[in-house]
């Protein structure tokens, strides 16, 4: 699916104009010396009564709620857009007014990237700083028209005015989807969304109509609904897991499989796929004996091998040319770029060794990993032991791939039967937050049978760092989730909710004037 880009790249020329000397760019990243630059003249912001003069300059913060007068590395220009996590583009104006003037009405438009909002703030000269924001708006639609207004003391004959594209405080979107409704995020809320489907095995074996429901579901509310992406961890297929076992009925799984998903290919929706344990020979091999990894998954790359993908445009790369049993999509969203990681069941040493190399190879992107056994039911990592072909990875891949590495901030699986979330927040030395997310329903049934085809849809909102979670079955029509579980163990908070998460890479942000 294509949609027009939303603006978010790094555009940095326009500061490096108001720097000298080599690597100005690392300089005002690393040693963040606030300076003033040449003001130009106000454009955006209009006053009543007028004002006699308005003059601006741009700049680039590296606090959210700054307070210091000359806030951040400035320059001569009109707008600022930054792609830094830590970068708060704004607009500083000073205004002054005719004498005797004691109330000014401020009206700024224009617009960021987005649903961002922007804040204005005006400067307090008795308490020295810039104080809490006066107003804040987000846009009715992405990257649409934003206009703050505000009224505010000018006797002094001068007001400084503070336009800035910081974190949303507002938390509308978080609290309107907290409680479960049997319904998805209204889309003009969020920014995108990624879908999670795992452990197809049963309908791939019994009931192909309704996988190619899921994905069909998925082409046809990919635009509707902001669908950048789907995520499969795992198991697509039930009969591929026994050594020595004969070949044909785990053929006929995965041509259901590959006919279902190419549903997604045919619809142009970037996605991946990864291998779970019944998608490969299951045996110690596998990890210990060279070359048996690879013929483990010999039928699974036959049939999603890197041949399949690899011209497609958001390609990263596989494990090896001709293994996907690990893969790697890159794929830029909402005007962020994202690093899709795709980790098999029962990894070795030398994929482990090859995912930190990617993550360490792109750190400039936001990452999800999918794997197939990750959490268990009670939503713990277990350390899998060597030679071990029965226990999770979890326990590795935090310790090795989401701990070092600031940029991962999701965590999807499957592999368990049942729904678990794990939100871990101060993860390693830093304060961001980490999303995991265990969501296997292939033993769910409805009439008896294992056929009740859920899926999840992860809703994004960037700016204010929150994700909606709606579980739903396209072929029951269903959201109700809970009511399928032949062990009655969730009720409906479980299979709708809300989180928050940290992006510690690329976000997009920007103040752009009409």
């Amino acid at each position: 699916m294509k949609r027009p880009p939303a603006l978010g790249s790094l555009a940095l020329a326009c500061v490096l104009l108001a720097l000298t000397g080599a690597d100005a760019g690392a300089e005002r990243r690393d040693h963040p010396t606030p300076r003033q630059a040449a003001a130009v003249p106000g454009v955006g912001l209009t006053t009543v009564p007028a004002a006699i003069t308005t003059s601006m300059v741009s700049g680039i913060a590296t606090e959210s709620d700054p307070t210091t007068h000359e806030v951040g590395v400035e320059s001569s220009t009109t707008e600022m857009q930054t792609s830094g996590w830590d970068e708060y583009p704004y607009l500083r104006y000073t205004v002054s007014v005719v004498p005797g003037t004691e109330r000014t009405t401020l009206t700024w438009s224009g617009r960021s990237v987005n649903t961002n909002d922007l804040a204005l703030h005006v400067w307090n000269e008795s308490t020295a700083d810039w104080g809490p924001a006066l107003t804040a708006a987000e846009p009715a639609t992405p990257g649409g028209p934003i206009e703050l207004s505000a009224d505010v003391a000018s006797g002094s004959g001068t007001v400084e005015v503070l336009v800035i594209d910081s974190p949303r405080a507002d938390r509308s979107f978080a609290e309107t989807n907290a409680t479960p409704d049997r319904a998805f995020a209204d889309a003009d809320t969020y920014d995108f969304a990624l879908q999670h489907i795992t452990d197809t095995q049963y309908i791939s074996r019994d009931d192909p109509g309704v996988y190619s429901d899921m994905t069909q579901w998925t082409a046809d509310n990919a635009d509707e609904l902001k669908i950048d992406y789907s995520m499969h961890t795992g198991d697509l297929i039930q009969s591929w897991i026994s050594p020595g076992r004969p070949d044909t009925q785990a053929r006929r799984e995965f041509e259901a499989a590959s006919e279902s998903m190419s549903i997604l290919e045919d619809a142009g929706i970037a996605h991946g796929v990864l291998p779970g344990n019944h998608d490969n020979i299951w045996n110690a091999a596998g990890k210990l004996v060279p070359g048996e990894h690879e013929k483990n998954h010999a039928l699974y790359n036959e049939y999603f091998g890197p041949q399949r993908y690899r011209d497609q445009p958001y390609w990263g790369g596989s494990f090896t040319a001709e293994d996907n049993s690990a893969h790697y999509d890159l794929v830029d969203i909402a005007g962020a770029k994202f690093l899709m990681l795709f980790i098999g069941y029962n990894p070795p040493e030398k994929v482990m060794q090859w995912a930190e190399r990617v993550l360490d190879d792109h750190p400039d992107r936001n990452v999800v990993i999918g794997t197939h056994y990750y959490l268990d039911e009670l939503g713990e990592k277990k350390l899998m032991g060597f030679g071990d072909i029965g226990s999770s990875s979890g326990q590795q891949i935090w310790n090795r791939l989401v701990v070092p590495h600031e940029s991962v901030f999701l965590v999807l699986s499957g592999h368990v039967d049942g729904q678990v979330a794990v939100v871990d927040e101060n993860v390693g030395d830093t304060d961001r937050t980490v999303v995991q997310l265990l969501a296997d329903y292939q033993y769910f049934e409805v009439d008896g049978e294992r056929s009740t085809g859920f899926q999840r849809l992860l809703q994004f909102d960037v700016d204010g760092a929150t994700m909606a979670v709606t579980t739903h079955s396209p072929t029951l029509d269903a959201y109700d989730v809970e009511n399928y579980d032949i062990k009655s163990r969730y009720g409906p908070e479980d299979g709708e909710f809300v989180t928050d998460f940290t992006l510690r890479a690329d976000v997009p942000r920007a103040v752009i004037v009409n």
